[in-house]
């Protein structure tokens, strides 16, 4: 957006587990957008314990930032009517969401973010560089879409 925009875009990312691409895409938003994206994440089936070493990893030596203590957290854990957007990481993890009552379909958008469990750390870092290409898009989308809403008549 821009500098005169008051709040931040609330983004809430969800996968699986909330292991790996959903927290991957929580901290690439907040480090590469600063104070203009609010992100959380969250699993439509949390795994059980912390997040994979491999996530750590990437998020560690790109990023900067320690996931140590984050707890796999469910969707409906998090107030989901006060999202701007709520993105699903790949098509099976929107079709759950989209079944959900509580999730506001006009919010509701869908990534194609391939799993990287179990397919060695190069897997994770191009699950990352997608995420931060999918990510420049998505805000470019939404910059256009503001910028087209400011100039409509009302």
């Amino acid at each position: 957006m821009n500098e005169t925009q008051a709040k931040p875009i609330k983004i809430l990312f969800v996968c699986l587990a909330n292991l790996c691409r959903s927290p991957m895409a929580e901290i690439i938003a907040r480090v590469a957008y600063g104070g203009m994206i609010q992100a959380d994440s969250a699993g439509i089936s949390p795994g059980k314990g912390p997040i994979f070493p491999e996530t750590s990893f990437i998020l560690s030596a790109f990023y900067g930032v320690s996931l140590f203590g984050h707890r796999p957290r469910h969707v409906l854990e998090f107030p989901v009517a006060n999202y701007d957007y709520i993105i699903g990481m790949d098509s099976s993890v929107f079709a759950r969401l989209s079944e959900m009552k509580e999730i506001p379909k006009d919010r509701l958008y869908r990534w194609e973010v391939a799993d990287p469990n179990g397919l060695g750390i190069e897997a994770y870092e191009r699950t990352a560089l997608q995420i931060e290409g999918d990510l420049e898009k998505f805000v470019r989308k939404i910059e256009k879409d503001h910028l087209r809403a400011s100039r409509s008549p009302s």
